[in-house]
């Protein structure tokens, strides 16, 4: 008898529907399995088989041929188990499942019968929502609340063989209610405040440009003067993530099999901070199509401490990703492409020995050292980090005497009111805006223009630099509530391009 089962692959993100195809006859009894599997695939009878007959039923007792289509996408994984069980116990009539095409199996399957969790079950479920809304979902148990995240589906979720044939035969009786899992990750109660940092108010205020506007940013300053710290309070004034976002965030989180560290639907903008050993696969991806750092970073910051001790080719990697937001992988595998539209933040010591900018410690650094140093860090990267800061060593004595500033709640009250105003003008953040629709809502007049023009020309800045100090700018007017750009705001956006000036001359 033959028989055709639902199931589907992920290549990257990227949902591929998967058809089962078993075919059972007379003969001597055996199994043969094409459709390009890998080895995780090609082991699934030794599990499937011994899965169904500690339920109960026998195993391969006829001639049989499994088919996965199409045939000429590599299938990996241990996901199509669930998929290939049903497929035999009712190509082999042990069982009967009325409507088996409205059924999409996912799943994999452990020696005794029961069902563990597989990576992607989001991905599927908003596919499935979105093209097919009719098909059932049916898989493990643990599965159940990232299937469950998407409203307008039907989900079957359980833990054993047995509990869901059982739960096939009358399926209404089975499905698993749509539950709003938005969750504040355990994390966030982690987040410092900006409360607790004291002085820095310059520093403050280019991080909440920057959370404001989606704006890159580069912290420079000693050993032990904050930067890391002022970093890691950015997530608490992040804006709140819309419901796409959030949604396409943890769909990328799913298929890197990370979803239980989110704990539902992603509430809060995501920040990645990899190790400064980090390769080039594990920032953009590859490993076996994996998503890396940089798309996990989606909607969110990536931070990158200790800057000019990560790889050159892995920094480079980063630098198309910051222009399009996406990142495309040719591999010998196929090609994806993953999402990755991130602010990049970053950290670095202004010289080998870190106290070149110190004004109570001298620097032992020879200037060809520093000037290697700082190299590493190529002018190309640094021409697409908007906001570049000198942090400013705070003594000890001053720390103590000074007094708390604002917290991060009152930092996040303006920019998302800044926020709020971008969404109404353009959508999305000025940090993401093209050339075109840029000089469109500046509504600046002929005098600011011929201010913002001459200072270009006298710190000798590109086109990108030119522009992207004008979406400073226009986050900042959206800071202070303006409607068109004023001079004192190009004047503010002027200055965080002047590190860049200093080292490149």
């Amino acid at each position: 008898m033959f028989q055709r089962i639902q199931s589907a692959a992920l290549r990257g993100i990227e949902v591929i529907p998967v058809e089962i195809e078993v075919d059972s006859t007379s003969g001597l009894p055996g199994f043969s399995l094409v459709g390009l599997p890998d080895n995780a695939v090609r082991e699934a009878r030794e599990r499937v088989v011994a899965a169904m007959r500690s339920c109960g039923f026998y195993g391969c007792s006829t001639r049989m041929t499994v088919n996965m289509s199409p045939a000429d996408l590599r299938k990996e994984g241990a996901s199509f188990d669930l998929g290939l069980a049903v497929g035999m116990l009712t190509a082999t009539e042990q069982i009967h499942i009325p409507n088996l095409e409205n059924f999409l199996f996912l799943g994999e399957l452990s020696l005794d019968g029961r069902l563990r969790p597989v990576h992607g079950i989001l991905a599927v479920a908003a596919n499935l929502a979105r093209y097919s809304p009719d098909t059932i979902l049916v898989v493990p148990y643990e599965n159940m609340k990232e299937a469950t995240c998407v409203e307008t589906l039907k989900v079957i979720a359980s833990k054993t063989l047995d509990e869901c044939l059982n739960g096939l035969q009358k399926p209404e009786h089975a499905y698993c209610s749509y539950r709003e899992c938005q969750q504040v990750s355990a994390a966030q109660n982690k987040i410092p405040d900006f409360s607790q940092v004291y002085g820095m108010a310059a520093v403050k205020r280019a991080l909440e440009i920057s959370a404001a506007g989606a704006h890159n940013f580069l912290l420079v300053g000693s050993p032990g003067s904050g930067k890391t710290l002022c970093a890691r309070c950015l997530p608490g004034i992040l804006p709140s993530m819309r419901k796409e976002e959030s949604l396409e965030s943890t769909i990328i989180h799913s298929c890197a099999g990370m979803f239980g560290s989110c704990g539902g639907l992603m509430k809060s903008r995501p920040f990645r901070a990899p190790h400064h050993t980090a390769t080039v696969a594990s920032l953009v991806g590859g490993m076996r199509l994996r998503p890396g750092e940089a798309s996990l970073a989606h909607n969110g910051v990536l931070f990158l401490d200790e800057l000019p001790e990560f790889q050159r080719v892995a920094l480079e990697s980063l630098r198309q990703p910051l222009e399009e937001g996406v990142i495309r992988l040719n591999r010998a595998l196929g090609s994806v492409c993953f999402p990755a539209s991130f602010v990049l933040g970053a950290a670095m010591n202004p010289c080998p020995c870190g106290y070149a900018m110190d004004k109570r410690r001298d620097c032992r650094c020879l200037p060809e050292s520093i000037k290697r140093y700082r190299s590493r860090v190529s002018g190309p990267l640094l021409d697409r980090i908007d906001l570049q800061v000198s942090v400013p060593s705070v003594p000890i004595d001053e720390s103590r005497l000074s007094v708390a500033g604002e917290s991060s709640r009152e930092i996040q009250k303006r920019v998302e009111a800044a926020c709020e105003i971008q969404e109404k003008r353009q959508i999305f953040r000025n940090g993401h805006l093209d050339g075109k629709t840029l000089k469109e809502i500046l509504f600046w007049d002929s005098e600011v223009e011929n201010f913002a023009l001459k200072a270009a020309e006298k710190w000798r800045m590109s086109h990108r630099g030119y522009d992207r100090m004008l979406k400073v700018a226009r986050t900042i007017a959206d800071l202070r509530q303006g409607s068109r750009v004023e001079r004192p705001d190009l004047a503010e956006a002027i200055q965080y391009r002047a590190l860049e000036a200093a080292w490149m001359n």
